[in-house]
């Protein structure tokens, strides 16, 4: 299986601080208001939800809400993490990792032990932010603004080796006209998505696939989008793209969130979510579909399979990644606060009718519960990204964050473990 995890840019369409709200649509619609109307408000930008947390006790077990202290922090931004077994790769714009006390040089790339915490040997050498990762087997892709990898020509994109120093594989050689804003591996392919209109010099509107039996661009995976890509997930046969395109294949009605084929990358009519505003990730676990979104405020979004909205949450400020493990769905972003209704002001996103403490990050059920869980994190653009490990029951965070409740300090990454 491969892990995936890619930077959401950090925009905050007017929203300062931001947050989550404690409230949810439960089951299948607000009463009186069936899907169909809470989608349509969602999309119309107006977000119907039923206030309400998991009470104390709730059976739904969380991770410690305090991030493991062995961990390196780092100089600058994480913007992408992965798992593999027990190794968490990770890649930024930082340049210098601190462990024990030690400042050790890491350009752009890093590799922790997931169960001592400790920093590992592996170094690839990279000469520019890395802004997606993806780990298959045995090797790592790279996706970022650099140009060389391993001293050698590698435009935005690259593999290297998952063990050792990360040598870079040369027979695995593409480019794409600016960085990939996502990666991932499934299906035999690597599929990527941004704002690049080109691959290797063939025509490629924001998303492209690679066939990695013959290392070569694959020729069938087109899909027409008219705007940027900022996540990818594969499941089944399809692929879900969130981003901030308007249209695929000239068909409205699917903007911002959209299925496509696996294999052709035309436009999936059976998957019909409807998002209000830009989606920075897209997540699937089990038979649902989450979203977490820009907005004034942000939103976390849940679907079904034919793209009928379940129930949302509001925040104060942008939603950044989702992810789930073991039953939990765990969002971080640019928020200060989970709102306890939808209403929150256009002009900068804030809670109008009340909110709960959630700085960056916060949990909630499946149905939708805001839960107790709440490490606050600090800075203005707070979480990046997020990933999560079944194996492990365990969870890494990376950003701009340098403390934790105010006073534990923690540069930029953390996991936390149940």
């Amino acid at each position: 299986m491969a892990f995936a995890s890619r930077l959401r840019p950090a925009r905050r369409a007017g929203v300062r601080g931001a947050g989550v709200r404690g409230t949810g649509v439960r089951g299948t619609g607000v009463r009186g208001t069936g899907v169909r109307g809470a989608a349509a408000a969602v999309a119309a930008g107006v977000t119907l939800v039923l206030a309400g947390t998991a009470p104390a006790g709730a059976a739904t077990a969380t991770v410690s809400a305090t991030p493991q202290s062995a961990t390196p922090g780092f100089d600058d931004q994480v913007r992408a993490v992965a798992y593999s077994g027990d190794t968490i790769y990770l890649g930024g714009s930082f340049t210098v990792a601190v462990a024990n006390g030690r400042r050790v040089a890491r350009g752009y790339v890093a590799a922790v032990d997931a169960a001592t915490g400790a920093l590992t040997g592996w170094a690839p050498a990279v000469n520019g932010p890395v802004t997606a990762l993806a780990v298959s087997g045995g090797s790592v892709y790279l996706g970022g603004s650099f140009t060389t990898v391993g001293g050698r020509a590698h435009r935005h994109l690259a593999r290297v080796a998952a063990a050792g120093s990360g040598a870079v594989d040369d027979t695995f050689r593409h480019s794409t006209s600016t960085a990939p804003n996502a990666l991932t591996v499934a299906r035999g392919r690597l599929y990527a998505g941004g704002t690049f209109r080109s691959v290797d010099g063939a025509s490629r509107a924001h998303a492209a696939a690679f066939d990695l039996s013959g290392n070569t661009l694959d020729a069938s995976f087109r899909p027409d989008l008219d705007g940027t890509v900022h996540s990818i997930a594969v499941s089944g046969s399809r692929v879900y793209l969130g981003g901030t395109f308007g249209a695929v294949d000239g068909a409205g009605g699917h903007a911002r969130l959209a299925a496509v084929s696996a294999t052709t990358g035309a436009l999936d009519t059976g998957f019909a979510g409807h998002a209000g505003y830009a989606v920075h990730h897209v997540t699937i676990a089990g038979d649902t579909v989450y979203a977490a979104m820009a907005g004034p405020g942000g939103r976390l979004a849940s679907y079904d399979r034919s793209g009928r909205l379940r129930w949302t949450l509001t925040a104060d400020g942008d939603l950044s990644d989702v992810t789930v493990l073991d039953g939990v769905v765990y969002a971080g972003g640019h928020f200060d606060h989970a709102c306890t209704t939808a209403r929150v002001a256009n002009t900068n996103g804030d809670c109008l009718d009340g909110n709960q403490r959630r700085q960056k990050l916060f949990a909630a059920d499946s149905s939708g519960r805001l839960l107790g869980w709440a490490p606050q994190a600090n800075s203005t653009v707070g979480v990046i990204v997020l990933a999560a490990s079944a194996s492990r029951h365990s969870l890494a965070v990376g950003g701009a964050f340098t403390t934790f409740g105010d006073t534990l300090a923690k540069s930029r990454f953390a996991q936390f473990a149940r």
